[in-house]
């Protein structure tokens, strides 16, 4: 009788709503941010690098796909442009936090 007894309350506890493990976010705020910055946007085409809301200052590293770094790009503007002169090859193109793969033909 007791064995009966112990599973029914164990069902009965499983089949309560914990709202630890409860999957409503209704309730909960998020982080709070002042100010959201636009994502940069690079694009590769001729041979030129462009990158829409560029973060001024920040740096571009050019990287080829066995891992040597071979360029390192200060950018100066938002609306950044670069003649890059690269050789064709697969390159990775990374920028604060932003990583690209593009194909220089």
């Amino acid at each position: 009788m007791k064995r009966i007894a112990l599973v029914i309350l164990f069902l009965m506890v499983l089949s309560c709503h914990f709202p630890v493990f409860s999957q409503d976010n209704k309730n909960r705020e998020g982080p709070v941010v002042s100010k959201e910055q636009p994502v940069p946007e690079m694009t590769v085409a001729n041979n030129k690098l462009t990158i829409k809301n560029a973060p001024v200052g920040k740096r571009v590293e050019v990287i080829t796909i066995i891992g040597n770094k071979i360029r390192d790009i200060k950018i100066t503007s938002s609306e950044f442009d670069y003649e890059l002169n690269l050789p064709r090859a697969i390159y990775i193109f990374k920028m604060d936090g932003v990583v690209k793969k593009f194909v220089i033909k």
